[in-house]
C-alpha cells in the first residue's frame, strides 16, 4: 500500500471517529458552530445536530458545505480503543481485536467502543471491569 493510500484511510478512519461526537466548525464568513456532528458525505459536506453559533442561536440541524469550512475540531475527548486492545490483552491473549476503521475492540462476543461494553455473560462482566479500571486510570 502507497504511503499516500495509507494516509488517506487514516484520514477517513479518524473522520468517521468523529462522527456522533461533538464538534466546533468555523467557516468562511467567521461564524462557529457548536454541535452534534451526524452526517458527512464524500465531498465533505456535514451536518451538525442541536447546533448553537458564536451568537447563541440554537438550530436543530445546520448544513455545512465543504467549501465553506476552515476547521472542525473535536471538542469531546477523543478515546483510542487501541490503547485498550493492547491493555486487555495480557488478560485474554490471542482474543482481542483491534478494528481501527470503527475504533472498536472484540473480545469474543463482547464488542467495546467508546460507549461502553456491549455483550453478556462473564467474560462481558470481566471485560466491563477492565474497561471500567482503563478509563478511570486516564483520568487521572
Amino acid at each position: 500500500m502507497s504511503l499516500l493510500a495509507d494516509a488517506s484511510r487514516r484520514f477517513n478512519a479518524e473522520l468517521l471517529n468523529m462522527v456522533n461526537k461533538e464538534v466546533r466548525v468555523s467557516v468562511t464568513n467567521g461564524s462557529t458552530y457548536r454541535g452534534l456532528l451526524v452526517g458527512i458525505d464524500s465531498s465533505l459536506n456535514i451536518i451538525l445536530q442541536d447546533a448553537v453559533n458564536e451568537k447563541n442561536e440554537r438550530f436543530s440541524r445546520v448544513l455545512i458545505m465543504n467549501h465553506a469550512i476552515v476547521d472542525m475540531v473535536l471538542i469531546e475527548e477523543y478515546v483510542d480503543l487501541r490503547e485498550f486492545a493492547k491493555y486487555i490483552d495480557k488478560y485474554f491473549p490471542g482474543m482481542v481485536k483491534y478494528i481501527e476503521e470503527a475504533n472498536v475492540v472484540q473480545v469474543g462476543n463482547v464488542k467495546v467502543t467508546t460507549a461502553g461494553v456491549e455483550g453478556t455473560g462473564p467474560l462481558a462482566k470481566r471485560v466491563k471491569e477492565l474497561f471500567d479500571e482503563f478509563m478511570s486510570r486516564r483520568g487521572r
